[in-house]
């Protein structure tokens, strides 16, 4: 309890009498308490009057005592009233900070609280970054929270409470432990793979928190889906498509993070190309396309077999559509195509088959037929591809018809009435349709040989002239027969229907035989020549006689004669003329019989010059003095007169050029053989040149 006192001036100028004055106080508004002042009190006096009853301020904290005093007739209450604050300050109880928590470093705030604190002013908090042994006054904070904001490491916080008249005392801290946000990691293993064989394995690394789960995306991220998988290793298999994998990590207070992403491109398999343009062709235009279609990687290269698949070349090239020009054989073609991460993708194949050009069949054999017996067959041979149908022409190839119902490898030409060509058309396949070669079946016509003038006679040697007269053919030849008809003998070069024969020397029956094409032969009539022997006629015998002489001539036969020529005879129409010859001369007599032949016979007459000279024409080499070497008269007269003698094949036996009739007809030591012999004799001194033979006999 405490003594309540108060000084009571007066300042009124007169005595203020004993119990006239109450005094009284109050404690925190409660009971009032009043106790009258025991003595007088005398003007300009102060008394110290403590009021008997003492106040109870035992109660910690701020008491608000109000003393006033009251007299009566008192009119100025201005200063009879006295409020003070009596301040009882309790021990402080400090409380402690709640509460303790984790939070995550960064982005993080929070208000921490004064609990159980008592008594006593908050003077501020203050924080500890090194477990209490330090600590740093908050500056501004009296209020019984704290807000933090942003704390990066583990902080303690306390209150520090001014105790007044008591002690100053420092509350329990409360920890904020900061916790570094979660480091989530990076995920090994991304791959490509064919989707055939996307199978693999990823690891989660450098993350520093367990994980939460798996996802996977197959959208490019768009969605994810959650694998109940809190391993840091996930075996993938049999992916289709192309994944994104990422692993959640725990973020224990902090936000749970995510790790980096792992794709997994998977190549989808390709189907198998297709190809368009596969084709059947001919050789002579073996050009065209084959085109790849459908979904297919990137073209690496085209390739071609030329056995049937067996081998395969590159061409080396990468179009969609690869073009061909004028291949030679059936072709297969393929084209390879990127796989991606699945093996390269080998397309179907197109084929070009190429059909070389058919050899060209042959017809026959073309033939000569008489139009009288028109009968025969045609056969094909050598052909690979069917017979469409034969053509016939008419006009030498001009125009060509189709035989209809033809289509066979013979045709029959029986009956053709006309020179006919004809050829068959075959299917070509892929190439043009072709023809074989052109048979011809050439009809000729029959002969007609005609008639030949009538039988007549003729005198020996003379030659008739013959004519067949109405003759059709392409050609004709003549014949004759000697023994009346039984066997005939061809006449050669005798195409002609006009004949002179040739000197008839017996009676001779002659006939023209008419030939066209292959026609059997037409024979014409047979006309007989009779011949008419020849008068014989008589010249006489060769003579010589020198120059200037003369001689008579002896002709007979036939009914009368001529002589020829006459120019140096007496009489030529005379049987005996005189013949007075300058140079050496042949006379013919020429006779007439009664049936007007002539026969005729001649005569040599020889004239010599005065110094003769005459080359002999035999040797005789038996050694009798007559005629034992060569003689010729007069060569003494003529010198440097050359010889020369060759046999029958012109090799040169003797020569000499300056020859003295002494050649015996030996050759080289020896007698040639009998025989004839030929030499050439060159007269000295003249241009005269003698060739005849020369008889070399005697060697027996």
């Amino acid at each position: 309890m405490e003594t309540v006192t108060v000084l009571v001036n007066n300042n009124s100028g007169v005595i203020m009498p004993s119990n006239t004055i109450q005094v009284y106080y109050r404690v925190d508004g409660g009971t009032i308490i009043n106790q009258p002042l025991s003595s007088n009190l005398t003007a300009g006096a102060s008394w110290n009057f403590s009021f008997s009853q003492k106040a109870d301020l035992s109660a910690c904290g701020a008491h608000i005592l109000k003393v006033w005093v009251s007299r009566p007739g008192d009119v100025n209450h201005l200063n009879d009233t006295l409020v003070w604050t009596v301040q009882n300050d309790c021990p402080v109880v400090p409380g402690t900070v709640t509460s303790d928590i984790t939070v995550c470093q960064g982005a993080n705030a929070g208000t921490l609280s004064l609990s159980g604190w008592s008594y006593g002013t908050i003077i501020n908090w203050e924080s500890s970054t090194d477990a209490g042994a330090t600590w740093n006054p908050l500056t501004g904070t009296t209020s019984p929270s704290y807000a933090y904001v942003n704390v990066t490491q583990n902080t303690q916080y306390h209150v520090v409470i001014d105790g007044g008249y008591c002690p100053d005392a420092t509350s329990g801290y409360a920890t904020v432990s900061v916790q570094v946000p979660a480091i989530p990691g990076t995920i090994a293993g991304a791959d490509s793979l064919c989707e055939n064989m996307a199978t693999g394995v990823l690891t989660l690394s450098g993350n520093n928190q367990p994980p939460i789960q798996w996802e996977y995306s197959t959208n490019g991220g768009g969605t994810w889906t959650t694998v109940a998988s809190a391993s840091t290793t996930y075996n993938y298999t049999g992916l289709t498509n192309t994944t994104i994998y990422r692993v959640l990590v725990d973020g224990a207070i902090c936000a749970d993070a995510y790790s980096d992403t792992a794709m997994i491109y998977v190549d989808p398999v390709y189907p198998q190309t297709l190809l368009t343009g596969s084709d059947s062709l001919c050789i002579t235009n073996a050009t065209g396309f084959v085109t790849a279609t459908g979904s297919f990687g990137t073209i690496l290269n085209w390739e071609y077999s030329i056995d049937n698949g067996a081998t395969w070349t590159g061409t080396g090239t990468t179009p969609t559509s690869l073009g061909y020009t004028n291949i030679t054989q059936t072709t297969f073609y393929r084209v390879i195509t990127e796989g991606g991460q699945c093996p390269d993708v080998i397309s179907d194949t197109a084929i070009i088959y190429v059909q070389p050009l058919p050899g060209q069949p042959s017809i026959g054999p073309s033939d000569t037929v008489c139009a009288s017996s028109v009968v025969g067959i045609l056969n094909m041979t050598g052909m690979t591809t069917p017979v469409l149908n034969w053509d016939f022409s008419t006009d030498g190839g001009t125009t060509w018809t189709p035989i209809a119902n033809s289509a066979n490898t013979s045709y029959d030409y029986t009956g053709q009435s006309v020179t006919t060509l004809y050829r068959a058309q075959l299917d070509g396949g892929f190439c043009p349709d072709y023809y074989t070669d052109t048979a011809i079946i050439k009809l000729d016509n029959a002969p007609v040989v005609g008639v030949l003038n009538q039988s007549g006679t003729i005198c020996e040697f003379g030659s008739e002239d013959l004519h067949v007269v109405g003759s059709v053919a392409d050609s004709l030849f003549w014949e004759y027969s000697t023994d009346n008809g039984v066997t005939w003998q061809t006449i050669s070069d005798s195409d002609t229907i006009d004949y002179n024969t040739f000197p008839i020397t017996e009676n001779v029956q002659f006939q023209v035989t008419a030939l066209n094409g292959v026609c059997p032969p037409a024979v014409s009539n047979a006309v007989m020549i009779v011949m008419l022997p020849l008068p014989i006629a008589n010249a006489g015998v060769d003579t010589s006689i020198y120059l200037g002489e003369s001689v008579t001539l002896n002709g007979s036969g036939g009914i009368t004669g001529i002589w020829m020529p006459g120019s140096t005879l007496s009489d030529s129409t005379s049987t005996n003329p005189v013949a007075t010859p300058s140079v050496t001369t042949t006379y013919a007599y020429y006779v007439i019989d009664g049936n007007g032949c002539v026969g005729g016979d001649t005569v040599l007459i020889t004239v010599m010059d005065p110094i003769q000279f005459n080359i002999r024409n035999v040797i005789t080499m038996n050694n009798d003095n007559v005629n034992d070497t060569w003689n010729i008269t007069g060569v003494e007269f003529f010198p440097m007169t050359s010889v020369k003698v060759f046999n029958q094949y012109g090799k040169v036996l003797y020569e000499n050029e300056d020859y003295k009739n002494d050649w015996n007809g030996n050759y080289k030591g020896s007698k040639l053989p009998n025989g004839t012999y030929y030499y050439v004799v060159q007269k000295g001194g003249t241009e005269e040149e003698f060739k005849g033979t020369l008889t070399l006999l005697g060697n027996e």
